[in-house]
């Protein structure tokens, strides 16, 4: 199922109007005609990640024994993994720029973490707000006053 979001654009009115009376020439609603307007146009621009450099990914993903093990692998070929919410992105190394989403090589969050019996690195943290707030892992479930 494909997810959606809404996105506002600020467009001037002469070309809203173009919209508006191509959607009508069409018989669809303008989202609709900016939808497959969109897609035709993003199809021909070619892909940020090379065939080559997208078997290297692919190798690290199926090598990997861990995340760590993962990110190393990544690394060597010039990417790297960020957390960003929910989702994971591969970005390059080291400028840190954004490059596309797991989902779009065939990976999921869900799968990686159960692939790798463990959540994404820094993810439990920055969920709990404990990043945040100051409060580091190490101290968690200890109580003032009292030996570890």
């Amino acid at each position: 199922m494909t997810q959606h979001r809404l996105v506002t654009l600020r467009l001037p009115v002469d070309l809203i109007a173009k919209i508006e009376s191509a959607a009508r020439l069409h018989e669809e609603t303008p989202a609709e005609l900016i939808r497959s307007a969109l897609s035709e146009a993003l199809q021909d621009v070619p892909s940020v990640v090379q065939k080559s450099q997208m078997a290297v990914i692919s190798a690290a993903f199926e090598s990997a024994q861990g995340w760590l093990d993962l990110q190393a692998k990544l690394r060597k070929s010039g990417f790297v993994l960020r957390l960003d919410g929910e989702r994971l992105g591969l970005h390059e190394w080291p400028s840190d720029h954004f490059v596309l989403w797991v989902e779009e090589i065939g990976q999921s969050l869900a799968e990686l973490m159960l692939q790798f019996r463990a959540p994404f690195p820094g993810a439990l943290s920055r969920k709990a707000g404990l990043v945040a707030s100051g409060v580091s892992q190490s101290s968690l479930g200890r109580r003032p006053g009292r030996a570890a």
